[in-house]
C-alpha cells in the first residue's frame, strides 16, 4: 500500500522548513534553548525531552499497511533526566490515543520504571482498541488468499506486567511477567477450510499467561545503538489458571547486533524465532514481522526471520540506511508452509536528541505485495 507519495514529500518538505525557521525563530528566547543546539546551531530536542518539567505531547503516525494510514497523540513524561546507571535508560510514563483510515483505534497507557540503580526494571501497560485487518490464515501459500484474506474486527481490551532483575553486576537480566487480552472478534464470512482455525464468524476469546524471560543487553543506547547486542528468551505459558481461555505455550528468542564497522557506518543484524504449542486463538500465532510485509499475513505454528540494516552518517546529524530481510512461516497438521519472504528498501535518518543517541526518520520498504512507508522512532527494531 503506497497510495499517497505525496505525503512523504509533506513531511521532509516541512522538516527542512522548519530546520531552516526554527534557529531565526527562536532567537533570544526560551525556545532557543529548547530546541536548538548550541553546538551547531540545528534543530535538537534533548533540553526539551530531558529539561523540561510536565507532560511533552509527540504526534504519532501510522503507516502499518494491514491497517492503513493513521495518526493520534501521545503523552510522554520522563522521570529522571538520564539513566541511573552509565548506558541505562531514563523512566518514563505514556498515555497514548490514535485511529487510522480503515477504522483501527486504541487507547492506553504505561510506564516503564529503571530501580535502584538499573538492578530492576519494570514495565506495563493497559489500553483498548478496535483492530480492523484481514485474516489470510496459517498458510501464506493458499489459493485462497490470493485475493485477499478476510476481513475481521477485534474488540480488546490488554494488561501487561514485567518484571526483570538484573544478575549481580552483569548485563543479564532474569524476570517474569503477566499478560492478558480479552477480545471479541467477527469475521465478514467463515469458510469450511477454517473449522480448524476460526469457531465460528462471531466469538469471544480470553488469553492469559505467566511469561518467563532472560534477557541479555550491552547496546551503547536503547533508542538508536551503533554498538553493542541484545537478547532475550522468553517462555509464555497460557493456562486458565491465569484466566485463559486456551491452554497453550508460546517459544520466542530473539537477537540483535550492532556494530560500528567505521566512524560512519554501522552495521545492524536481527534474528528472530517464534513456535507456538497447542490449541491457541488465530491472534497469538506468530507472523512474519518485517517492514513491507503486513502484519499477520504469513502466519505458522513456527517463523523465523533475519534481516540486515546498514546506516551511514553523512553529517553528524544526517545518515541514510539500506535494509534487507528474509522470513519464513512453518506449519504442522498437513497445512503449507509460507514461501521464503523478502523485503528490502532504505532509509533517512535525522538525530533528533543528541544527549539521548535518539535518532527519527522514514522508511520506505518493498514486501512481496506492496511497497509501505514507515515513520521510525529510534531503532526500527526491537525484542519481540
Amino acid at each position: 500500500m503506497f497510495n499517497n507519495r505525496a505525503v512523504i514529500w509533506v513531511l521532509f518538505f516541512s522538516f527542512f522548513q522548519l530546520q531552516a525557521m526554527l534557529p531565526l525563530a527562536c532567537n533570544g528566547n526560551w525556545l532557543n534553548d529548547a530546541f536548538i543546539d548550541p553546538s551547531d546551531g540545528k534543530l535538537d530536542m534533548s533540553n526539551w525531552l530531558l529539561e523540561r518539567d510536565g507532560l511533552m505531547p509527540v504526534p504519532i503516525i501510522i503507516t502499518e499497511p494491514a491497517i492503513g494510514y493513521g495518526g493520534g497523540l501521545a503523552l510522554v513524561y520522563f522521570h529522571d533526566k538520564v539513566g541511573s546507571r552509565k548506558g541505562s535508560p531514563p523512566s518514563v510514563s505514556a498515555v497514548a490515543g490514535a485511529a487510522t483510515e480503515n477504522g483501527t483505534w486504541f487507547a492506553g497507557g504505561g510506564h516503564l520504571g529503571i530501580w535502584k540503580n538499573d538492578t530492576i526494571r519494570y514495565s506495563g501497560g493497559l489500553g483498548t482498541g478496535l483492530v480492523k485487518m484481514d485474516y489470510y490464515g496459517r498458510s501464506g501459500n493458499q489459493e485462497q488468499w490470493q485475493d485477499g484474506g478476510i476481513r475481521f474486527e477485534t474488540d480488546a481490551l490488554f494488561f501487561v506486567q514485567e518484571l526483570l532483575f538484573r544478575i549481580y553486576e552483569s548485563k543479564f537480566f532474569a524476570g517474569l511477567g503477566y499478560v492478558l487480552i480479552d477480545t471479541a472478534n467477527s469475521f465478514e464470512h467463515y469458510s469450511e477450510d477454517l473449522t480448524q482455525e476460526l469457531p465460528g464468524f462471531d466469538f469471544d476469546s480470553r488469553s492469559a499467561a505467566v511469561n518467563l524471560m532472560l534477557s541479555y543487553d550491552s547496546r551503547d543506547n536503547i533508542f538508536t545503538p551503533s554498538n553493542g547486542m541484545a537478547a532475550e528468551a522468553k517462555v509464555m505459558l497460557f493456562d486458565d489458571i491465569w484466566g485463559s481461555d486456551d491452554t497453550f505455550q508460546k517459544y520466542l528468542a530473539s537477537l540483535l547486533y550492532y556494530n560500528s564497522l567505521t566512524e560512519n557506518l554501522v552495521l545492524g543484524l536481527r534474528g528472530s524465532g517464534q513456535v507456538i504449542e497447542g490449541d491457541a486463538p488465530f491472534y497469538s500465532y506468530p507472523f512474519i514481522d518485517m517492514r513491507g510485509v503486513k502484519a499477520m499475513q504469513y502466519q505458522g505454528d513456527m517463523t523465523l526471520l533475519g534481516e540486515v540494516e546498514v546506516r551511514w552518517s553523512f553529517t553528524p546529524r544526517w545518515a541514510l540506511v539500506g535494509f534487507g530481510g528474509a522470513g519464513k512461516a512453518y506449519n504442522d497438521g498437513g497445512k503449507e508452509d509460507s514461501d521464503v519472504i523478502y523485503s528490502k528498501g532504505i532509509g533517512i535518518r535525522y538525530l533528533i536528541a543528541s544527549k539521548l543517541g535518539l535518532q527519527v526518520g522514514l522508511d520506505v520498504a518493498q514486501g512481496p505485495d506492496d511497497t509501505a512507508f514507515y515513520i521510525q522512532f529510534g531503532s526500527s527494531w526491537s525484542l519481540k
